[in-house]
């Protein structure tokens, strides 16, 4: 994995920007209860694997796992939507990559992921070296990351793709894709709307030789595995 020249170093100074940011929250996250943490991540992530009035860190990691197929996370990972960092977690926990990039757009949510997470080991992973955080709109971003540079890609950005089309847009998916190593994989949160399940997976078959759906046990949400970028 050899990075691009000057990438190394942007990637360094924009994750020291997002902590930064991040840091000037740090008191207003600390002070939150929990049921307002509860709520103001749930407004911002939709909720998936909380319980109606509390997190439910158990539910919560498996679901990080299924969003984030780290079997296939090597090299380097690209992470749209860091939100607590369950998924980042699963990536490192249960994969192998040398870097993870983790694109997130809310500084009060990264306040709260890194000072005021309800699972530590979720703050913990962003702390984790391989771990490069990127503060702004991963519409915006993305088109600015090296091209064919990422070995696994991890699309989490929610709260569900009718509810935030454009980071689902074909567009967008297709702008991910290009980062995306020839043969290399993509795991995308896909929400339990059929009409968008459908979309979103004949939008992935333009960039991937094969993309097939897993299901939560639980839910009627999927997640589309994808493998062979073109």
């Amino acid at each position: 994995m050899s990075s691009p020249p000057g990438f190394e170093e942007w990637l360094r100074r924009e994750d020291e920007r997002a902590r930064e940011a991040a840091a000037r929250y740090r008191e207003w996250a600390e002070g939150l209860s929990e049921s307002e943490v509860f709520q103001y991540v749930k407004s911002r992530t939709g909720g998936l694997g909380h319980g109606r009035n509390r997190f439910e860190v158990g539910k919560m990691g498996v679901k990080g796992y299924v969003i984030a197929w780290p079997e296939r996370a090597r090299g380097a990972v690209l992470e749209i939507g860091t939100g607590l960092g369950r998924t980042a977690w699963a990536t490192l926990e249960w994969g192998h990559p040398k870097l993870l990039v983790s694109i997130e757009i809310d500084p009060k949510m990264l306040a709260i992921a890194l000072y005021r997470n309800p699972v530590e080991e979720f703050s913990e992973a962003l702390r984790d070296d391989r771990v490069r955080l990127i503060l702004g709109d991963a519409v915006e971003v993305v088109p600015e990351l090296p091209r064919g540079y990422f070995d696994h890609l991890v699309h989490d950005g929610g709260p569900c793709p009718r509810r935030n089309p454009r980071l689902f847009s074909r567009e967008f998916l297709a702008e991910l894709a290009r980062r995306v190593r020839r043969g290399g994989t993509a795991s995308v949160f896909a929400g339990r709307d059929p009409g968008w399940q459908d979309r979103l997976h004949e939008a992935l078959r333009e960039s991937f030789e094969r993309v097939w759906a897993e299901r939560f046990p639980d839910t009627p949400t999927l997640v589309l595995r994808c493998e062979g970028r073109r």
